[in-house]
């Protein structure tokens, strides 16, 4: 029997994309500058839906997306603005949960089950590289690594404060893309991407935080403002 695969998995790919892409928003963090405080745009990224409950959507970014806002924004797939609520965000994982009124939300993503991942797997990245004028870009690859240990320094002090797990795509993911959406061959987000390695030398490795870390992080940061983590020694 013979098939001819690349039309069925375009097609496949095509109607993924159609049921997930509204729910990839770009996030625009604004600041305020200058003597009179005026807000800016400090940068945009990209976000998840992942949830709509009455007259709420939650939204998970990146950390490092909305860090230092005195507003943040959404920015839906037809350039609608709407404002979002910072409701918690984790340095440490490099997540956060944003809050937006539901009414103009139409589409919500699934999140699928990051353990059963196997190198070898196509999948997808949609977000906004390089800010909002690319929204909605979308880029595929497989997945080239799982369980992908990589040493976090979050306060800059030259020692590793933990290491990172994330999944290793080819799929194309540049700065902006931050937030956005690892997508299965199912529509289902096993990642949210994180970070690009930024080096000259460096070229089709992309990062996502996987879908297993992110839920429970994204609960304590719903539930709680913050990750409740233990820890040991005098307080």
């Amino acid at each position: 029997e013979v098939k001819n695969v690349s039309v069925e998995v375009n097609t496949a790919i095509t109607g993924i994309v159609n049921e997930v892409s509204d729910a990839v928003v770009g996030v625009v963090n604004l600041q305020e500058a200058g003597f009179w405080n005026e807000t800016g745009e400090a940068g945009t990224g990209s976000g998840v839906i992942y949830k709509k409950e009455g007259k709420n959507a939650f939204v998970v970014t990146n950390h490092h997306v909305i860090s230092g806002a005195s507003q943040v924004e959404i920015s839906l797939g037809d350039g609608t603005r709407v404002p979002a609520e910072i409701l918690g965000s984790d340095e440490l994982t490099d997540l956060a949960v944003l809050r937006v009124d539901s009414e103009k939300i139409n589409q919500v993503a699934q999140f699928g089950d990051s353990d059963k991942v196997k190198p070898g797997e196509p999948v997808i990245a949609i977000g906004n590289p390089l800010g909002l004028q690319f929204s909605g870009s979308v880029t595929q690859g497989i997945i080239s690594g799982t369980e992908r240990a990589i040493p976090i320094d979050s306060n800059g002090d030259g020692q590793v404060d933990w290491n990172a797990e994330v999944i290793q795509t080819d799929a194309a993911i540049n700065p902006g893309n931050s937030g956005g959406a690892l997508i299965n061959i199912d529509g289902k987000v096993i990642g949210i991407n994180s970070m690009k390695i930024a080096q000259s030398a460096v070229e089709g490795i992309g990062l996502a935080i996987p879908a297993n870390l992110v839920i429970p992080i994204i609960e304590d940061l719903e539930t709680y403002s913050e990750v409740r983590r233990p820890y040991m020694g005098i307080a």
